[in-house]
């Protein structure tokens, strides 16, 4: 069965690497590859390419492209999809198609280590990654009391804000313009979710005292931010990649949906070594 990624820039994905080493640790005659995709071209894309594949994984910038020729084509629809307006994969359900939405729970395994530490969290973008990012954070973090969203635009942010709300009412919401997060104070978790091909000269006050870096880009690593913070206080954007594909791989139906966590784990080493 053949799978793929698709988006634009999509050279450095690893994606086709860490799928196929889990197929590879699940003995699986399957292959992954990648096309470079950009939103004007998915529509035609997929009527040319969707019956050789059981399924794709997408990013930016087809996220909220699909999620909108999905509902265009009675697709069935993830709730987290629903929720968000994006959607991440794209696979065969029955005689049709789905799609949904793995970057949440795939967040939220990367950072899980940190759930009993965060109060405060600075997010930089406010795009469909963003989106996803603050849901994860505001299902892992019982103690969130403030976020703050840095972006060119408020108007992206409140729909953070709306999400955030509805998970957890007492969160003080915040929207700063980018340039804005040199000087402010700091937060307990950074998340970056501005990619690198953006061009964008990225500058953020840290907060006295311990503090997190959770930078969803991963090559190289670290990034030029991640690594004004300490190796141990480091979340790359690599562990959410390869934890949102193995949500994937139950899409696909490589594994169980509810995967065993030692199983997890398992897999989630010999997609990380075949990522490095």
């Amino acid at each position: 069965m053949k799978f793929a990624v698709l988006g634009d820039p999509i050279e450095h994905s690893k994606s086709p690497a860490i799928h196929n080493a889990a197929y590879r640790a699940l003995n699986l005659d399957w292959e992954y590859n990648r096309h470079q995709v950009n939103a004007s071209e998915l529509e035609t894309f997929l009527a040319e390419h969707l019956g050789d594949y059981q399924g794709f994984s997408l990013t930016m910038p087809l996220k909220e492209e699909l999620f909108r020729i999905a509902g265009e084509r009675g697709w069935q629809v993830d709730a987290i999809s629903e929720a968000l307006g994006c959607s991440n994969t794209l696979y065969r359900n029955g005689d049709g198609f789905a799609v949904a939405n793995t970057d949440v729970l795939g967040a939220g395994h990367a950072l899980r280590r940190l759930a009993d530490t965060v109060e405060s969290v600075a997010i930089l973008g406010s795009g469909a990654t963003a989106r996803s990012v603050s849901v994860a954070i505001g299902n892992s973090f019982a103690k969130l009391a403030e976020i703050t969203v840095f972006s060119r635009r408020s108007e992206p942010a409140e729909a953070i804000f709306e999400l955030i709300s509805s998970i957890g009412p007492g969160v003080k919401c915040s929207w700063l313009p980018l340039e804005a997060a040199a000087d402010f104070g700091g937060a307990d978790l950074t998340v970056n979710t501005i990619p690198a091909s953006s061009g964008v000269e990225l500058e953020i006050d840290r907060k006295f005292g311990q503090s997190w870096i959770f930078d969803v880009t991963y090559s190289p690593w670290p990034t030029q931010l991640a690594s004004e913070w300490p190796a141990e206080n480091r979340v790359s954007g690599l562990e959410m990649l390869i934890q949102q594909a193995i949500e994937q791989l139950g899409l696909f139906g490589a594994v169980q949906q509810e995967l065993d966590p030692n199983e997890r784990e398992k897999l989630a080493t010999a997609m990380r070594s075949a990522a490095e």
